[in-house]
C-alpha cells in the first residue's frame, strides 16, 4: 500500500517558494549595503540569515512538497530532491510536534549525519488529508521508539497497567 500526500501548490509557491525568492532578494540588497557603506553587523546578519534560508529551500528538501508513505518506506520530494528511506534502515525517527499548526519537524537517523539529508518541516495543514498524515508520522515515532515518554503518554500509560498484569499473573 502507498499513500501520497501533496502540499497546496498555491501555499508551497507563497510559504516555501516566495519566501526563498524573497531570501535571494534580500541576501543581494545585504551584500550590496554591505560593500557600498562598509561591512556592518546587521548587513552580515541579514546575509547569513538569507543563506540559511536559500539552503533549506533550494539546496536541500527540508521542506518536501509531496510525502509519500508505503509499508517499506517513507519519500519526500520537493521540485528539486528526493530524499528515501526504508523503514528497516531508519534507528532513529524523532518528531517535535506543533499540533496547533499541525507541523512537525522530523529528523531521520540523526547520527548518521548528512548535511544534505535527514530533516524535514512537515506543514501537515496545507496537505491533502492532513490529519492522517499527521496521526501517522507520530504514531510512527512511538512505533520505532516504544519507550520514549512521548510514546508512553500517547498510549496513555501502558507501562503502568503492564505492571499490573504481571502481578495478577503472578498471583495465579
Amino acid at each position: 500500500m502507498e499513500k501520497k500526500y501533496y502540499y497546496n501548490k498555491r501555499r508551497y509557491a507563497v510559504r516555501v517558494l516566495g519566501i526563498g525568492y524573497f531570501a535571494i532578494f534580500l541576501m543581494l540588497y545585504g551584500l550590496y549595503q554591505m560593500f557600498t557603506s562598509g561591512l556592518a553587523i546587521t548587513n552580515a546578519a541579514l546575509v547569513l540569515i538569507d543563506l540559511y534560508i536559500i539552503y533549506e529551500t533550494f539546496i536541500t528538501c527540508a521542506n518536501p512538497n509531496e510525502v509519500i508513505i508505503s509499508d517499506k518506506k517513507i519519500i519526500f520530494k520537493d521540485p528539486r530532491h528526493t530524499d528515501e528511506y526504508y523503514w528497516s534502515n531508519i534507528k532513529d525517527f524523532r518528531v517535535k510536534e506543533l499540533p496547533d499548526r499541525k507541523q512537525v519537524y522530523i529528523r531521520i537517523n540523526k547520527d548518521k549525519f548528512d548535511f544534505f539529508k535527514g530533516r524535514y518541516w512537515v506543514y501537515c495543514l496545507y496537505f491533502n488529508d492532513c490529519d492522517e498524515l499527521y496521526k501517522f508520522i507520530c504514531a510512527k515515532e512511538s512505533e520505532i521508539h516504544p519507550d520514549t515518554i512521548k510514546a508512553y503518554a500517547r498510549r496513555g500509560s501502558k507501562p503502568a497497567k503492564k505492571e499490573e498484569n504481571k502481578s495478577k499473573e503472578d498471583n495465579k
